[in-house]
């Protein structure tokens, strides 16, 4: 059981939250209403069906179709950027006495940025 001093920790805590929440909207993501929409273009690849890709911020989902237009809120395009898969290859090692492995981040979703700061309005084909 939480102690008094505990629980004013917690509410002093809580406070300072929901007044950075208000101060710094862009830096939570609590919806699509009031952020600025960046419009982008997927890259057709093959990890990507043709029907496109699902892709959900804090429970918001978005389905984007590759080849196609979309504008989706800037910190959704950011979480994009933030999805990498990890390659690990190796190659011989300059003595020929064994190998080194180069590890690399690859983004698992390209796409192409057409136009920053597009609104805030909603667009009935962004979200699903």
């Amino acid at each position: 059981m939480a102690t008094k001093d505990e629980r004013a920790e917690e509410l002093t805590a809580q406070r300072k939250l929901e007044k950075d929440m208000k101060d710094n909207p862009g830096k939570y993501f609590t919806g699509p209403q009031g952020h600025v929409r960046d419009r982008i273009i997927v890259n057709q690849t093959q990890e990507i069906p043709k029907e496109g890709v699902f892709v959900s911020l804090n429970g918001f989902a978005y389905l984007i179709q590759p080849g196609v237009e979309i504008d989706i809120p800037r910190p959704v395009r950011l979480m994009l950027d933030t999805r990498v898969r990890t390659e690990t290859t190796q190659v011989a090692s300059e003595d020929g006495k064994g190998y080194q492995n180069h590890v690399r981040n690859i983004n698992r979703i390209t796409y192409t940025l057409i136009k920053e700061d597009v609104g805030t309005g909603e667009s009935p084909a962004a979200e699903k």
